[in-house]
């Protein structure tokens, strides 16, 4: 996991493929622009047992905070239980077990990049947050030497 100033984020390119390109995509409002697939993403945060872990094989999950914040969990995917995959044959797949972890705070100008094998929870509560995230969600296709399989 990597946590740090969206501004910082060109700094990355070497683990994050089209760092740079992505950085001044979500500076200039411009998703078409990130030259891979974005969600633009707008939620409350919720109570730790409305929320669950998931986890992802060939992509990084890069989380581009616009305003408010969560507590992402991040913790090996051995500590947890694997599950369903996840729909529609997207990369990855949903994993039992309760917040545990690193916590990080994802707040306005910060990123947050999550490799595969990292088993992450988003959405969580901050006092330091004001209880809702709008956020980009990168989903960088993964450099071969950084994807994992599926172990099931």
């Amino acid at each position: 996991m990597i946590l740090d100033l969206i501004s910082r984020l060109p700094l990355y390119e070497n683990q994050i493929p089209n760092a740079a390109r992505i950085a001044a995509a979500f500076s200039e409002s411009r998703p078409e622009a990130a030259g891979v697939e974005v969600r633009e993403k707008s939620y409350p945060v919720k109570e730790d047992a409305a929320r669950r872990f998931e986890v992802h094989y060939h992509t990084i999950d890069l989380m581009m905070a616009r305003s408010g914040g969560e507590v992402i969990h991040c913790c090996p995917l051995a500590e947890l239980t694997l599950a369903e995959r996840l729909s529609g044959g997207a990369d990855g797949r949903k994993l039992d077990g309760g917040p545990r972890g690193t916590a990080a705070l994802l707040k306005e100008g910060y990123f947050c990049a999550l490799f595969p094998g990292e088993a992450h929870m988003v959405g969580g509560r901050s006092p330091e947050a004001d209880g809702a995230v709008s956020k980009w969600v990168v989903k960088v296709p993964c450099p071969e030497p950084y994807c994992i399989e599926d172990s099931e």
